[in-house]
């Protein structure tokens, strides 16, 4: 089978579809192509290389062919003539929550179907968590040519078939992120590079209470830091921190106000930058005791599959279907969406008994394991691929 594989090769999603990749090389022909351009951001120094470590481990950097700008017609003419140049017996398209790629999307999905060439798309988010009513309508119209769509949960399944758009779809869930531990650093070397980052000494006795990933709004870290005083009363030594690029969160400065004006100075602190570097990137769960995503508008994340993969024990806002299988599972914490007790008594919970919270991190490694393993989700992508060429 000859595929044509549209993605994002940056960010999280650029890693999900590493590993997709890795697993899909080994059943059919893969040919990428990837962006130029996905923002305004990208204007200035458009993307023509792949540079992430993680990626390189799979992707050849002269493999993909960097085409698609976010603001230039002719990009479209360019990846239709390559892909009349390939014939592939499917196209698959990554789509996340850009609205600046709908134009592009449905444009190119209008040609497929002009052309008879099946198309699939993933949809990491049906729409943004923060759309407009106009907003949704605007992405689920630039789904209209697409003829199968996957979405990662029961939920985004749910938001499609109460659309009305009629496409059918498929849901088939994130994978392990168990390739990311290249095994680095142990705890007390961990301690000491994130030390070395926030600026303080980080001692083995101490605990440590960590959050990861792009901080907005909807992440809810506003939540944790206010559940902080609380946990303290217990266990006075605690640390917090937040790791994660601030810009795109719509109110940067309010952590900084809220953690002042709770007198957290010495006891919260803020990394507000992209992680780079392996050593520093895993430091960031292995000096942890937790990790606690207080999520107010997301139902899946990548940071937590992370966490897992690291095998550090995890507490998540219990929203959607796929956090609650989890839970079920016994893998995860959870708790309530926008409450600082919840927060606070679900982190008292991991450090009062750290053998328990352990015991906790391994199992949740081992289901990921076998449950989530790419070679199944590959699998399962290659039957969604027959069913769009069969027409079913």
């Amino acid at each position: 089978m000859k595929i044509l594989y549209i993605t994002p090769l940056r960010g999280g999603i650029g890693h999900w579809s590493r590993c997709l990749i890795e697993e899909l090389d080994k059943m059919a022909k893969v040919t990428i192509v990837t962006f130029r351009k996905k923002r305004k951001e990208d204007d200035a120094k458009p993307f023509t290389r792949i540079d992430d470590p993680f990626i390189l481990e799979v992707i050849d950097p002269d493999r993909p062919y960097y085409l698609i700008e976010y603001n230039n017609p002719k990009t479209l003419e360019d990846t239709v003539n390559l892909t009349l140049k390939i014939k592939p017996d499917v196209v698959h398209f990554i789509m996340w929550a850009g609205p600046q790629i709908l134009w592009f999307l449905k444009c190119y999905t209008k040609r497929l179907k002009e052309l008879s060439i099946p198309n699939i798309a993933t949809l990491h988010e049906v729409y943004p968590h923060i759309a407009t009513e106009e907003e949704k309508r605007e992405f689920l119209d630039s789904y209209t040519y697409i003829d199968h769509l996957v979405v990662l949960t029961e939920d985004a399944k749910r938001d499609l078939d109460e659309s009305g758009i009629g496409i059918p779809s498929t849901v088939i869930p994130h994978g392990n992120y168990h390739a990311m531990d290249k095994k680095l650093v142990d705890k007390d070397k961990a301690r000491k590079i994130l030390g070395e980052k926030l600026g303080i000494k980080i001692g083995n006795d101490v605990n440590v209470v960590g959050f990861f990933g792009f901080i907005r709004k909807y992440k809810g870290l506003i939540y944790l830091i206010r559940s902080a005083p609380k946990v303290l009363e217990r266990f006075p030594d605690t640390i917090f921190f937040a790791a994660g690029s601030v810009e795109l969160d719509e109110d940067p400065s309010i952590y900084d106000r809220e953690i002042e004006k709770l007198g957290l100075e010495d006891k919260f602190f803020l990394y507000k930058n992209y992680v780079e570097g392996q050593e520093f990137f895993e430091s960031v769960f292995k000096a942890s005791n937790v990790m606690v995503f207080p999520y107010i508008g997301i139902s899946q994340s990548g940071a937590m599959i992370t966490s897992i993969s690291m095998k550090c024990p995890v507490i998540i806002s219990e929203i959607g279907s796929f956090i609650r299988e989890l839970k079920e599972k016994g893998v995860i914490r959870t708790s309530k969406p926008g409450d600082p007790d919840s927060i606070a008594s679900e982190i008292c919970w991991v450090l009062e008994d750290k053998e328990r919270a352990r015991k906790l991190a391994e199992y949740a490694y081992e289901v990921f394991s076998k449950d989530y393993s790419w070679e199944r989700i590959a699998k399962r992508y290659m039957e969604v691929y027959e069913k769009a060429i069969r027409g079913t």
